[in-house]
């Protein structure tokens, strides 16, 4: 039974996957899309009140600054409904300390959803209604329309790359919306609920009553997997029967998280070639693997887990959900084996297995042009990508990108323990605390949400250096790697010889072994002092 759970999750992800693809591969070329002439009309509104030209070209830098632009303007929104949701309707609740807000917001417009608070005791059904679900469109949305900007890189010559704006809403109403809806439904369907009400009043087998919080949370479930989101509508999150009501939501909501990480190998298989694109998916898959295979290997709980999946229901969907950068989670992170917890900080080391909405792809990319200039320097020739030579100033932006996201976890790690704010929190330094701590920041870098110490970290230390290493680790490497797309746009277009060819099989192997051989040589040893020692 759990193979064919887990050749369903495969299946269907991948299945789902070639048709997102093709479609993201129209939106990244601008082709006719079905339904064009009605959501085209949609769209120029959209265009005329923000008083955009849809046909206006951007630079990197453009580009980036956009992002940056559109995310503050929708992170101070959601902040302000943090900060006096006491005053807002539906359910209103007291307001949240300064430093809790501002975590929450860098968290969600991050696409991180770290949560130091506990959803249903102190949002209101109109924070998480008309802030969290809002901004869980925005960052996905801002990650896959920089992938188009950074794919569009090297498929384009001295012509930007493409109008954010645009993507960005392109992206929301052609991709994201249907989507989510159809998937909210189905959820509605299976058990979750879909209501304005904060409580509902039910009897027990006792024959008393008790009073369950409840909302909006089938619509903020399906853009919470498919947005590579993962903050919970309430704070057990995905164990919580209401998020997850059973076997079949819990496949479902791993398809979820899959499906647009590995889309965009297929969109750029259309564009730039089937064996490149094809070589990019495997090596993918081929991590994804092994990550499985190491939280698979010992099993888990049975503390800590829902007895509605076991072990491998709760392992599969976590493995997925770190594995995707959404963060997620059907059971205690506690209760996973030393094993599965290896599997997790692997994931999140090399953030590209296959990584978020976007952001996943973009890395991978990054690993190919290390692994390219690695093969040169070996074979004696100068790297090559596409018919385009890769010159030192793209080779340091990548080392940049990789050397940024172990400097964002190892600093505040030390941070924490100097300053004492671990030991407040967690007590005693152990293999298994500096596990927690080190585990804190490596998801918050990585902007994958899932945590051990929830509302524990609900302090000025942990809220506001979380929140910034956050913004850094999601800001930072997005425009880093604009500029690497930038650079190639205006690149001439050769037929050389790679030192390697990007496609086939000894490609996948090289570039599988590198990414794993660059992670270890960075992060080996913490491991060594963490979860190894457990």
């Amino acid at each position: 039974m759990d193979i064919i759970i887990l050749l369903v999750v495969l299946v269907g992800s991948l299945g789902l996957a070639v048709i997102f693809g093709r479609y993201m591969a129209r939106l990244i070329t601008y082709e006719k899309r079905p339904l064009e002439k009605t959501m085209g009309q949609v769209e120029n509104g959209f265009y005329r009140i923000i008083g955009v030209d849809r046909y206006e070209q951007m630079t990197w830098k453009q580009y980036f600054l956009a992002i940056v632009i559109t995310n503050v303007i929708a992170a101070g929104f959601l902040m302000a409904v943090l900060l006096y949701q006491n005053n807002l309707p539906l359910s209103p609740k007291p307001g949240l300390s300064l430093d809790l807000a501002f975590n929450t917001a860098a968290s969600f417009v991050t696409n991180t959803n770290l949560q130091h608070y506990a959803g249903e005791q102190q949002l209101s059904i109109f924070s998480q209604m008309v802030g969290l679900i809002f901004m869980m469109f925005v960052a996905p949305a801002s990650g896959i329309a920089a992938a188009f900007a950074f794919i569009r890189g090297f498929i384009r010559k001295e012509f930007g790359l493409g109008n954010f704006y645009v993507d960005f809403t392109r992206i929301i109403l052609t991709l994201l919306i249907p989507v989510a809806f159809f998937s909210a439904l189905l959820l509605l369907f299976l058990g979750s609920p879909q209501t304005l009400d904060s409580t509902i009043t039910m009897g027990t087998l006792q024959g008393g009553v008790q009073t369950i919080p409840t909302g909006p949370v089938a619509s903020l479930e399906s853009i919470k997997e498919l947005g590579s989101n993962g903050g919970g509508f309430f704070s057990a999150n995905s164990s919580h029967p209401f998020e997850n009501p059973n076997g079949i939501s819990n496949v479902f909501e791993c398809i979820l998280m899959l499906v647009i990480p590995l889309s965009l190998p297929i969109a750029y298989a259309h564009l730039i070639g089937k064996g490149r694109g094809v070589s990019i998916l495997a090596a993918m898959m081929i991590g994804f693997g092994v990550m499985l295979a190491l939280g698979l290997s010992e099993s888990s709980g049975p503390a800590g887990l829902e007895t509605r999946f076991g072990s491998f229901g709760s392992t599969l969907f976590l493995e997925t959900s770190v594995a995707t950068n959404t963060g997620a989670a059907n059971a205690a992170l506690s209760g996973m084996s030393p094993n599965a917890v290896i599997g997790f900080f692997l994931g999140m080391f090399v953030q590209a297995i296959p990584g978020a909405d976007g952001t996943g792809m973009m890395m991978m990319i990054i690993f190919v042009i290390l692994t390219l200039f690695l093969v040169g320097l070996m074979v004696g020739k100068t790297p090559e990508f596409m018919s385009m030579k890769i010159n030192p100033r793209d080779v340091k932006l990548a080392a940049f990108v990789f050397l940024i996201h172990p400097a964002l976890i190892l600093i505040p790690t030390v941070l924490a323990y100097t300053t004492g704010s671990a030991h407040d929190t967690l007590g005693a330094t152990t293999p298994a605390t500096f596990t927690q701590v080190l585990y804190e920041y490596s998801s918050a870098s990585a902007n994958n949400g899932s945590d051990y110490l929830g509302t524990l970290a609900n302090t000025p230390f942990w809220n506001w250096s979380t929140a910034w290493i956050m913004l850094i680790g999601r800001y930072a490497p997005i425009g880093l790697m604009l500029a690497v797309a930038g650079s190639f746009t205006l690149r001439d277009r050769k037929e050389v010889v790679e030192p390697i060819k990007t496609s086939g099989f000894l490609f996948v192997g090289v570039l599988s072994v590198m990414v794993f051989v660059l992670t270890a040589l960075t992060f080996f040893p913490f491991l060594v002092m963490g979860p190894f020692s457990i």
